[in-house]
């Protein structure tokens, strides 16, 4: 069993066990810090998610869908399409995992910062250690999240890279209960 479904329930979709996994994605209002929307929504933050797992894609897409300011442009399975996405897209934002078939994450943003530079990466990956973040660093990764922290260190990251849209968009989230996609997956 992989450590990424460990404790998430059964159900019937790919949508039901990222909506447990994501949570609830809480937006804070214009009047608690006096956001411009209409400014933000005239200029989305274009994102290409790059990840191996279906789970992983799934979730990275729905919580940016559920953010304003933010635009799913593409996604990516490998590193050698991350690169190709990139070229052919010009996205403002890539998560990147590390470990992908072919060409590993930290190549991939290499060459994404070659061809790019303006092109912010943030390498979400379940390789929390301290040798990986340096090797990403390294690579000229923007931030770095661990997976298992996800929901509260990704928001923060955008938040650092982004910061006209994380004052409208999620600041903080809260996980569904295990209960509640079960019922809902009924």
């Amino acid at each position: 069993m992989s450590p990424l479904t460990l404790g998430i329930p059964k159900a019937k979709s790919l949508t039901e066990r990222s909506n447990w996994v994501l949570g609830e994605v809480i937006m804070n209002t214009e009047a608690e810090y006096g956001t411009d929307q209409a400014a933000v929504d005239n200029w989305p933050i274009r994102t290409v998610v790059v990840d191996d797992s279906p789970i992983m894609l799934k979730t990275l897409s729905l919580f940016l869908e559920r953010g304003n300011g933010f635009q799913l442009v593409g996604t990516a399975t490998d590193g050698y399409h991350a690169v190709r996405r990139v070229v052919e897209l010009e996205p403002d934002l890539v998560l990147m995992d590390l470990r992908l078939p072919g060409m590993n994450g930290l190549d991939a943003t290499r060459q994404i910062k070659a061809r790019s530079p303006a092109t912010a990466v943030i390498m979400v990956t379940a390789d929390d250690t301290p040798a990986c973040r340096a090797a990403a660093s390294a690579a000229g990764t923007d931030d770095f999240v661990g997976k298992w922290q996800m929901l509260t260190q990704l928001p923060a990251a955008l938040g650092k890279l982004f910061p006209r849209a994380a004052k409208s968009t999620f600041v903080r989230l809260k996980r569904a209960a295990p209960q509640e996609v079960a019922m809902s997956s009924a």
